[in-house]
């Protein structure tokens, strides 16, 4: 690798300070280059929303600083900002095995050194970064927030910081009747706990989770009640009286009188 002194002599060597601040300097993340809506529904949150939420209960959500590798096209060598803001935008929403989690937000981008690589003949443009991230780290066991906007059958579907889908299934002991008029409602919140965390081949995160254990059981109470409960407005049925008519078999069981039969002189 070439010495600092030679580096603007070097093809392989690229230099930053041209476009882009100086090594530590941070890049400011503008709304500009963000990328605000990932589908229909879901707005990803501004950095500062996303710090708002750090403080929220249930919200599951930290902000670390790291390091990343960037390689930016070449199309990018005169607007190397543009370039590292696409990148971290295209992670965003997407669950990444290094972060153990999902990136929602990020901030303070600063590049590491003068000079990006260029390795072999790719014309790819490799530097070294380091911002400020807010990450979605939920683990197995833990609770979380949603608000519901599904509702089925057998389970409702919410969002949990408008961005993550979750499903709660509806508990087995719980008439459907009972689920449907007491059961989560649309626009409403709903606390329940992760059992289950998975991600599909695009990196969109899949949560699985329970009711809380006092909202079951009070589920299970409506649905008791409403079964032993005499429905209201319907008559009691009377009891029959006593017919005083004879029947049939009485009639047959009583014993008829014999007429005598004349003797013929």
């Amino acid at each position: 690798m070439a010495n600092f002194e030679h580096a603007v002599d070097d093809p392989k060597r690229v230099n930053l300070s041209d476009n882009i601040p100086a090594a530590g300097a941070p890049v400011k993340h503008t709304p500009e280059s963000s990328v605000p809506v990932r589908d229909a529904g879901c707005v990803i949150p501004s950095f500062a929303a996303a710090s708002e939420l750090l403080s929220t209960p249930y919200s599951c959500l930290v902000l670390n600083s790291h390091r990343r590798h960037i390689a930016l096209a070449p199309l990018y060598l005169n607007k190397k900002k543009t370039g590292i803001q696409e990148e971290l935008d295209a992670e965003l929403l997407k669950f990444s095995q290094s972060l153990n989690g999902v990136l929602l937000a990020y901030d303070n981008i600063r590049i590491l050194g003068r000079h990006g690589d260029i390795y072999d003949d790719s014309g790819y443009i490799h530097m070294d970064i380091e911002a400020n991230f807010i990450e979605f780290q939920p683990k197995k066991g833990q609770k979380l927030l949603g608000k519901v906007n599904k509702l089925g059958v057998s389970h409702v579907g919410c969002l949990v910081h408008g961005c993550f889908n979750a499903s709660i299934p509806k508990p087995n002991l719980v008439s459907i009747e009972t689920w449907r008029d007491a059961g989560p409602m649309v626009g409403s919140e709903l606390e329940f706990k992760v059992i289950a965390l998975d991600a599909d081949a695009a990196g969109v995160l899949l949560i699985r989770g329970q009711l809380d254990r006092t909202r079951v059981q009070e589920l299970l109470a409506i649905s008791e009640s409403s079964e032993s409960s005499v429905p209201t407005g319907q008559p009691e049925p009377q009891e029959a009286e006593p017919s005083t008519e004879p029947t049939q078999e009485a009639s047959d069981d009583t014993p008829r009188k014999k007429k005598k039969k004349k003797k013929k002189d």
